[in-house]
């Protein structure tokens, strides 16, 4: 009993560590050894087709279009895709279409987000694809730094970009503010270093359209697209590359029940995937995939543990026994200390680094509090919920999406 309880402590503060470790590594040769400016002004660039799939987004996709349209990216082709809209997206997409410059295609029948992306894929006139979100507003570099990859490195399938919030009014989208500026990116640097990244950012990555063409294009039955595709890139020997200087904004939940719905789908998502994957994994012989595949799979476990755990430990408590509640008690907020402590450490490194990207958002480290606290506990839940939703989800069938909460738009202008 004792080896599972410092299991479960050690387990998130070794990979913590971990994390830390390749964040502090990627920055110091990635974003400060290597870096450089980039040329926005040249006009001898790849081109890109920037494809927008757009499902009831009414309130938000003409910021989009407007933003894309005003890039400064001179090789470019503007693609959106309603997906059958229940809302007015189609007939203010036709509106849009009369003044901006973008080709648009209008399907009658929502069929997902993954039919949708690969109907435009399909269509794109350019070599390379960058597909974003349409409450997404890019960055006028972001594209330059992305194709750089591309141009440096070899056998690249994707490089996925560095999203900022743009509505911060609320606590929770604060809290977000921290998690992206510290643990989403700190974990994607990290896995860099390592050799393959968990998932590509679904609101912002820019793919090599052949790549995407050998993997089979996205998987239209699987609820993240993002994640299935990644891991179908690593099978096929295709890499992908995090390019932290790619800014990209986008709107975020801001109600509990949005927060909990877009988690749920991430930890479904995920765990489909593993599913699937299993197979593939027997025939890998490259021990980083393993080391990245048994992570997420004991990630999962990890929760159902530390849950039977606590179950056991309420059980089999003796209440009437001082010492026996003092010493167990004593014992979990011990190891809730350390493990909140060296996630402080680890959020406040990866948010001063970050900074550089965003200074403002070192105010909101004040904020990192909560995290742990908050987060861990909707994270720990979807995860237990979304197993069997994984295992039950029939395969083949289109995986439709639902409106996501965008927050209060109202207040998105503070980029």
């Amino acid at each position: 009993m004792q080896i599972l309880l410092d299991l479960l402590l050690f387990y998130p503060i070794v990979i913590s560590v971990f994390w830390l470790i390749g964040t502090i590594m990627f920055f110091v040769l990635r974003e400060v050894w290597l870096s450089r400016k980039i040329d926005t002004d040249k006009e001898d660039v790849e081109g890109i087709t920037f494809i927008v799939p757009c499902y009831n987004e009414a309130d938000t996709i003409k910021e989009t279009i407007v933003s894309l349209d005003a890039l400064k990216y001179t090789q470019k082709e503007i693609m959106v895709v309603n997906d059958g809209s229940s809302d007015r997206s189609s007939e203010v997409l036709n509106e849009l279409n009369a003044k901006y410059d973008f080709t648009f295609i209008d399907l009658k029948v929502n069929r997902g987000k993954a039919n949708a992306l690969n109907t435009a894929v399909e269509n794109a006139s350019h070599d390379y694809v960058m597909v974003i979100d349409a409450d997404t507003m890019v960055d006028d570099a972001a594209p330059y730094y992305m194709m750089e990859n591309f141009k440096k490195l070899n056998n690249i399938g994707a490089v996925t970009g560095n999203p900022r919030i743009r509505n911060k009014s609320s606590l929770l989208a604060k809290i977000q503010t921290v998690e992206y500026a510290s643990i989403i990116g700190c974990i994607k640097r990290a896995q860099v270093l390592t050799g393959f990244v968990n998932t590509i950012s679904g609101v912002f990555t820019l793919f090599d359209k052949k790549a995407l063409k050998d993997v089979g294009y996205f998987d239209t039955d699987m609820i993240t697209e993002d994640i299935a595709v990644s891991w179908k890139f690593h099978f096929a020997g295709y890499k992908i590359q995090y390019e932290p200087r790619a800014l990209c904004w986008m709107l975020v939940p801001e109600t509990f029940r949005g927060l909990f719905t877009q988690r749920l789908r991430w930890a479904q998502g995920g765990q489909e995937v593993l599913i699937r994957d299993f197979k593939n994994m027997l025939k890998v012989k490259n021990p980083s995939l393993w080391i990245l595949y048994l992570e997420q799979v004991f990630s999962v476990i990890w929760v159902y543990s530390i849950i039977a755990t606590l179950l056991y430990a309420l059980l089999s408590t003796n209440f009437l026994d001082y010492y026996f509640y003092a010493f167990n008690l004593n014992l979990v907020f011990l190891s809730a200390f350390v493990l909140t402590f060296v996630n402080v450490i680890q959020f406040t490194i990866s948010v001063l680094i970050d900074s550089r990207y965003e200074k403002k958002n070192l105010l909101y480290i004040v904020f990192l509090s909560w995290y742990p606290v908050f987060y861990w506990l909707i994270n720990a839940v979807v995860a237990v919920i979304a197993l069997p939703r994984a295992i039950k989800r029939k395969k083949g069938e289109f995986a439709t999406w639902k409106s996501p909460d965008r927050g209060d738009i109202q207040q998105s202008n503070q980029i």
